[in-house]
C-alpha cells in the first residue's frame, strides 16, 4: 500500500481535530444553556421598526421587524407595491401610499385599510453565560392583544 494513498492516516490532521474538540468542550463549559446560574444580570433594550395594517377590526404585524427604520419603510413600500399590483383601479394609490411611507409618512390608508410604521421594543436578557436562549414558556404576539375577529381561537 503506497503511504500517500487516501486511505493513510494524517497524523497532524487527526491532532487538529482533538485541539478543535477541546476547545469547543471548554466553550461548552463557558457558554452553558442550562445551569444554576441563570439569574438576570442585565437587560439590553432596543428599538427595531414594522409596519402593522389594522383590517377588519384588529392590527397585525406585515413583517418581522428589522432594526433600522428606512429598512422597514422599503419593506412596507414594498408590500405597498405588491398590493398594488393585483389593486386594479387603487393600484395607482398603492404606488402614491409607498411613496409616502419611503419619504417619511407614517401611516396611509388605502379603502378599509390603514398602514401603519410601528416602533418595536426588544430585549435581550443578558446573564452570566452570555444571552438567554428561548424558554418553553415564550410566546409570540399575545393573543389577548389581538384585535382580529377569530384571532387566538
Amino acid at each position: 500500500m503506497d503511504a500517500s494513498s487516501d486511505d493513510a492516516f494524517d497524523d497532524a490532521a487527526a491532532r487538529r481535530l482533538l485541539e478543535v474538540g477541546k476547545r469547543e468542550e471548554e466553550l461548552r463549559e463557558e457558554f452553558r444553556v442550562d445551569g444554576p446560574e441563570w439569574e438576570r444580570m442585565s437587560v439590553s433594550q432596543y428599538t427595531a421598526y414594522a409596519a402593522m395594517i389594522h383590517e377588519e377590526g384588529g392590527w397585525r404585524q406585515l413583517f418581522p421587524a428589522v432594526p433600522f427604520e428606512e429598512e422597514a419603510r422599503l419593506d412596507l413600500g414594498a408590500v405597498l407595491r405588491a398590493r398594488g399590483a393585483h389593486a386594479g383601479e387603487f393600484a395607482g394609490r398603492f404606488g402614491r401610499a409607498a411613496d409616502a411611507v419611503e419619504r417619511g409618512e407614517d401611516q396611509v390608508i388605502i379603502a378599509e385599510d390603514v398602514f401603519r410604521m410601528v416602533r418595536v421594543e426588544q430585549t435581550v436578557i443578558m446573564t452570566s453565560h452570555g444571552p438567554q436562549t428561548p424558554r418553553a414558556g415564550d410566546r409570540e404576539f399575545p393573543d389577548e392583544l389581538d384585535e382580529r375577529p377569530g384571532a387566538g381561537d
